[in-house]
């Protein structure tokens, strides 16, 4: 009687003792959370004020960049057409084709015209519609005609003619001879009333001394404010872009930019919260020394607190602009106070349920808790027949399950022990005949690399590290094949091309690693010459075995790659398998994959390249460099085609010369260049699928050039 007396002691204390617990922990996490989130609310308020308009400045920043890069590059191309009289232009039809073409090669630019020292002038401007004008002056007639353009026809209309028009005088002309270097106008109202606009002038000038003219191209600049006001800010926080000169090239500030003078640039003085912001930053450089970097302040204004980033625009080609992002202290403590009031009100409702939990799963934690002790306390004494039953899907639910299950697996692992041991004696028995028939699943080639007798002497864990070259092989349009037959028509196709392919691997020295579907991954301790050899046998070898699908022969892809593998056995000694692990695995696959992206069947990297001791035997020419995601170091790919019929191979062999020109210059960059030679090539050799692929890719670098760290290096 006693002892109960004491259990129900405990049980009650334990009830409460949950109860309490339950509200306590909750009341406890819900106020230092509250807490912690106040206080850290409050101390990082600035530096969250200061993320928020770094990255907004970033992306403004970015978008000048893009935005003024295409009048530089124009600049640089047409600069260097004149100076190296690539561009003749006095032929009327000529200029104005090629104004026209690389007007619509940059498709910021509106447009782009030239004024010679003599006085006469030619260019081409964008439409708002998409289509062109030119025109030409002649200073003799001080007469400038404008003519509509089409792309086939050429001049189709006349529009209209200004006299009395000098365009030395004007002042791009002025500043741009007088600065004797390329760089821009001020920011002006467009004259065809389009919105602001920029220029990028730039003299030209034969030798160091003699001028022939000025070289100019515009931009709008009326996307400045859209994309500022699409920028991810707080609900009242603005941005600025701002010239050295105090004008504000665009806003973020819909109601400022509502009242903008139609012709006139705004100023600084014209937004009252930006004007303040300058004008405590310049108070503060007067006593602090000034960057030349990005400065972050904090002023107050109408009474509220603000948080101001300003940065220089750098890397503009000689623009002098800034971008300034100012976001008011109560945007940011907003969303702190409606945290507290959510927490607040949450705490209230969770310390409620949470007695209420407290109460009922005191009830039943208890006495589960007791048939677990019970139980497991026969298990150590052997007894693994004890069963807890489970009523409840909680964690004393998931306890019981535990321990029966503990309960089966060590009832399991004794009767899999008594198993094992009946099978170790079944195979000394039998050792011979088993040793034939694993032999089958296990490759004696890797036995030969192990540096093991016989199957028997391999146990978990036994591996070498070794140079090997490994060689990953499919069926092309597998899928497709596979769609088209019966099971038993499939796996009869399959066996058929695996026989074969097998016969020629072991021919050429190697051995399977393994089958994965209809791909084979083989091993070539000699080197790739062996690797190279068993593809090309296995190719001749379908044709002699007629191994045909819809009466063409069957198509396969691979990828060969030398490297440093570790080979070994994983598993236990009841279940084990052979396998190859390391980098260079898993390059040779990835690179039989990028024969599909390439277009061709055979890839080997520059590692197996080096390795072959007779190159010369086969029909190689590079393809392409390339970086592994997640490795610094690049390596080359080539093509090996002695698979191709023979008038590919005569054709591939015809432009070889030529192909690797054009990869060179596409590796330097120069990809205009470049995509002209892969069109010459594939003119020649129209069946190189290769070719489209560097035609295309050309165009897209030229669309969206890749940078000044470009390398020619692309990525699988």
């Amino acid at each position: 009687m006693k002892v109960t007396i004491a259990d129900s002691i405990k049980k009650s204390s334990l009830h409460r003792l949950l109860a309490v617990a339950f509200v306590g922990e909750i009341l406890l996490f819900a106020v230092l959370a509250a807490f912690l989130s106040y206080t850290s609310g409050l101390k990082t308020t600035t530096e969250n004020a200061r993320q928020i308009a770094s990255v907004a400045s970033d992306d403004v920043t970015k978008m000048v960049l893009d935005y003024v890069a295409e009048p530089y590059q124009l600049e640089q191309i047409n600069r260097h057409m004149i100076l190296n009289k690539e561009l003749n232009y006095s032929d009327q039809a000529q200029r104005d084709r090629y104004f026209v073409e690389i007007l619509k090669a940059f498709p910021q630019v509106t447009n782009t015209a030239l004024v010679l020292a003599n006085g006469n002038e030619y260019g081409v401007r964008r439409e708002d519609n998409g289509s062109f004008l030119v025109w030409s002056g002649d200073q003799e007639r001080q007469v400038l005609d404008y003519f509509r353009y089409d792309e086939t026809l050429g001049r189709t209309e006349y529009v209209k003619s200004l006299t009395d028009y000098n365009p030395i005088k004007r002042p791009s002309y002025l500043k741009a001879t007088s600065m004797r270097n390329p760089g821009w106008t001020d920011v002006y109202y467009s004259a065809t009333g389009r919105g602001l606009v920029i220029t990028k002038i730039c003299p030209l000038y034969i030798g160091n001394e003699e001028l022939l003219g000025v070289h100019s191209c515009s931009i709008l600049l009326n996307k400045f404010n859209d994309f500022l006001q699409s920028l991810m800010l707080t609900e009242n926080a603005v941005a600025f872009i701002v010239s050295n000169s105090d004008e504000v090239i665009a806003s973020s500030d819909k109601k400022g930019n509502s009242v903008r003078k139609a012709t006139v640039l705004t100023r600084v003085n014209e937004y009252p919260l930006l004007e303040q912001g300058l004008k405590t930053l310049k108070e503060r450089e007067s006593v602090e020394p000034k960057t030349n970097g990005a400065e972050d302040i904090s002023f107050s204004f109408a009474g509220e607190k603000f948080y101001m980033h300003m940065a220089p625009i750098t890397g503009a080609h000689g623009l002098q602009w800034t971008n300034v992002v100012i976001i008011p202290e109560n945007d940011l403590l907003y969303p702190l106070y409606a945290l507290l009031n959510k927490v607040i009100g949450s705490t209230v409702i969770a310390c409620v349920l949470a007695l209420v939990a407290g109460l009922l799963a005191a009830r039943y934690i208890v006495r589960p808790i007791v048939k677990v002790e019970e139980a497991a306390k026969k298990i150590t004494e052997g007894d693994f027949s004890s069963k807890i039953k489970v009523k409840y899907h909680d964690e004393i639910g998931e306890l019981s399950n535990a321990v029966n299950m503990m309960s089966e697996k060590l009832k399991y692992q004794l009767e899999l022990k008594r198993k094992a041991t009946s099978v170790e004696k079944k195979l000394r028995e039998h050792g011979a005949a088993m040793h034939q028939v694993i032999g089958r699943f296990v490759p004696y080639g890797f036995l030969d690399l192990l540096d093991k007798n016989n199957i028997s002497e391999i146990v978990p864990g036994d591996r070498i590290e070794k140079e090997i070259t490994v060689l990953f092989t499919d069926i092309r349009s597998f899928t497709k094949i596979s769609e088209g037959m019966s099971s038993v028509e499939l796996f009869e196709f399959v066996n058929r091309y695996l026989d074969l392919a097998v016969d020629v691997i072991t021919q050429n020295n190697g051995f399977v690693d393994k089958f994965i579907g209809d791909a084979i991954m083989a091993l070539f301790p000699g080197g790739s010459e062996d690797a190279l050899q068993a593809i090309v046998g296995i190719r001749q070898e379908i044709l002699r075995r007629g191994l045909l699908y819809k009466g063409e022969p069957l198509k396969i892809g691979a990828g060969i790659h030398f490297g440093n593998v570790m080979l070994g056995t994983v598993g236990t000694y009841t279940r084990m398998d052979t396998t190859v692990l390391g980098d260079s695995v898993n390059l040779a696959s990835r690179i039989e994959s990028a024969t599909k992206v390439y277009g061709i069947d055979v890839l080997i990297s520059e590692p197996a390249y080096y390795q072959l001791k007779n190159p010369g035997n086969f029909y190689i020419r590079e393809i392409d460099t390339v970086k592994v995601k997640g490795k610094s170091r690049p390596i080359k790919l080539y093509e090996v085609f002695d698979c191709d019929s023979e008038e590919l191979k005569l054709c591939k062999k015809k432009i070889e010369v030529l192909f690797k020109e054009g990869l060179q210059l596409y590796k330097e960059g120069v990809f205009e260049q470049a995509e002209e030679i892969f069109r010459q090539c594939q003119e020649q050799c129209p069946e190189d699928q290769l070719l489209t692929v560097y035609v295309k890719r050309c165009g897209t670098m030229r669309r969206v050039p890749p940078g000044p760290d470009w390398q020619g290096i692309s990525g699988i």
